[in-house]
């Protein structure tokens, strides 16, 4: 796995719900959403997209912008290069081969969340 991928993998996303976000929005470049919109989409909770994606941006791999009197926040794809060129990489990776992304599965819930409480 390419190094820079590793390091993403190891501390941004540790969870599957960022993990879905990221790749969503990479196919969507230019493209602004809410956590409203897009709980129903990856189909969780609005509660844990709204914190994956405040922490995403915090990370500066999802830019954040508020709109109208400023009530309203959105997301998208970030402006920075090199962050989108980590997306293409963990797209790139995931959709190579069913191994690969098996592999990237387990390595993120190896670190953060469990399907149905089980234990890696």
């Amino acid at each position: 796995m390419d190094e820079e991928l590793d390091l993403l993998l190891g501390t941004a996303i540790n969870s599957l719900a960022k993990l879905e976000i990221l790749l969503y929005l990479h196919q969507r470049p230019g493209a602004v959403t809410t956590s409203e919109k897009l709980a129903p989409t990856l189909r969780r909770p609005e509660e844990e997209i709204a914190a994956a994606l405040e922490e995403l941006s915090s990370l500066g791999l999802v830019d954040r912008f508020r709109v109208g009197t400023g009530r309203r926040v959105m997301y998208g794809t970030p402006e920075d290069e090199q962050s989108r060129r980590m997306l293409a990489l963990l797209h790139e990776h995931y959709h190579r081969d069913p191994e690969t992304r098996s592999a990237l599965v387990r390595r993120i819930l190896g670190q953060g969340e469990q399907p149905d409480g089980e234990q890696p």
